[in-house]
């Protein structure tokens, strides 16, 4: 029993981290499904946070008055914190056929990142994903970053805004996605077709590959389409993030 109860301690240590910044803790406090465990701030940030509307969720969670330099000994003396951070738990993992019950039955746009390992790199996609209102992001769970309070900040409330969850298995994901009626998508440089050309369906995937190495082969594979964004024969490639923004919008433009 206490070999278990060991497990269990430490799976949950494992499983809570700091978010800080003013978007990404206020975005977090008013998540339903996220935990809150304590939240650290300033009297400056705690007097900002005050003129909210619904200033009352501070009173849902466990607080404490710091100084800024007091903060920086929990989330580090580098970090933009604004003089707020609180403790969370990661989000409860759903199941893909658990993520896709809770789209709209007939209109939905999702994005899956396939092996990204870029923190700053998936912060900035979960931003752009809430500016250009993409439903939901589904990431792998290998060799992919997991979630962490530097997402949190770079998606500036976006990780808290736009659902998301994790898959074991892309081939069994794609599938569930497709029986449940949605047209998959692969950005590929190297595809004959833009993006502009393409008339989305209703309920549609787009599946972006890894910051070094774009899609797996074995990804492309599972799409039913391949397509690029064109850009200046100047330059080879966009960061990944930076074409998500710009897909993401031509998705927008396309489903209105």
């Amino acid at each position: 029993m206490k070999n278990k109860s060991r497990k269990s301690a430490k799976r949950q240590q494992n499983s809570i981290f700091w978010i800080y910044g003013y978007h990404a803790t206020l975005a977090a406090l008013r998540n339903p499904q996220r935990t809150n465990y304590e939240l650290l701030i300033t009297s400056d940030a705690q007097k900002r946070i005050s003129e909210e509307k619904d200033f009352s969720l501070l009173n849902k969670v466990k607080q404490k008055i710091l100084t800024r330099v007091e903060i920086d000994n929990f989330v580090g003396k580098n970090i933009n914190h604004q003089g707020i951070c609180l403790s969370v738990e990661k989000i409860h993992k759903k199941t893909i056929k658990e993520f896709i019950g809770e789209q709209n039955e007939t209109r939905s746009t999702l994005v899956l990142l396939d092996q990204l390992e870029d923190s700053q790199n998936v912060g900035a996609i979960f931003r752009s994903a809430l500016a250009f209102n993409i439903n939901g992001i589904i990431l792998t769970e290998n060799q992919s970053v997991n979630e962490n309070g530097f997402i949190a900040k770079s998606a500036c409330g976006g990780l808290d805004k736009v659902p998301f969850t994790y898959i074991s298995n892309l081939s069994s994901a794609i599938k569930t996605l497709k029986d449940n009626g949605y047209w998959v998508y692969g950005l590929d440089g190297k595809a004959n077709k833009l993006i502009n050309e393409i008339d989305f369906p209703n309920k549609t995937v787009l599946v972006l590959g890894s910051e070094s190495d774009g899609m797996r082969k074995i990804t492309t594979s599972f799409c039913d389409e391949l397509i690029k964004i064109k850009i200046s024969d100047q330059l080879e490639s966009l960061n990944v993030s930076n074409t998500a923004a710009v897909a993401f919008y031509h998705l927008s433009q396309k489903i209105l």
